[in-house]
């Protein structure tokens, strides 16, 4: 089990992607599936694993991917529902987070070539792009399409 590496990455890839998925023609339908996703995983975790979690991992401070760190270094003590548990949101991360990289490599050269005088931050990135859409590339479109699909 690999989670918490997957979670730190997808905490740094989320915020970098919230450009190019609220640029996603007005739709922020993306960034919020994605988020939803997590959310909804986190939930399942917590769930799952809480008595693994107060028997094994009470005395961690929370954040950082610390308690995640701390059930795999007891996965041969943890319940099969949290090991199981465990399992799945790796495999969902791991998705969430390929979609957010193919669509961070695909929709890069959009963005240095549309909008590379544009100062990143504030959502003018995502405005420039959805400004021109007509000549956004079809696989940048289609990567956060697919996001949004998953």
């Amino acid at each position: 089990m690999k989670i918490a590496p997957c979670l730190l990455a997808i905490a740094v890839l989320v915020p970098t992607s919230a450009t190019l998925s609220s640029f996603a023609f007005g739709q922020t339908d993306t960034m919020s599936t994605v988020l939803q996703k997590l959310t909804a995983r986190i939930q399942k975790l917590e769930n799952s694993c809480g008595d693994d979690i107060k028997k094994f991992c009470s005395g961690v401070t929370p954040g950082g991917g610390h308690v995640l760190y701390c059930l795999e270094a007891y996965e041969d003590k943890i319940s099969p529902k949290c090991a199981f548990e465990l399992d799945e949101a790796e495999l969902d991360l791991q998705e969430i987070g390929d979609g957010l990289k193919e669509a961070f490599h695909l929709c890069q050269g959009d963005i240095a070539k549309l909008c590379g005088d544009t100062q990143p931050g504030g959502g003018r990135i995502s405005a420039c792009l959805a400004s021109k859409r007509a000549s956004v590339s079809q696989s940048c479109v289609e990567a956060i399409e697919k996001m949004q699909v998953k």
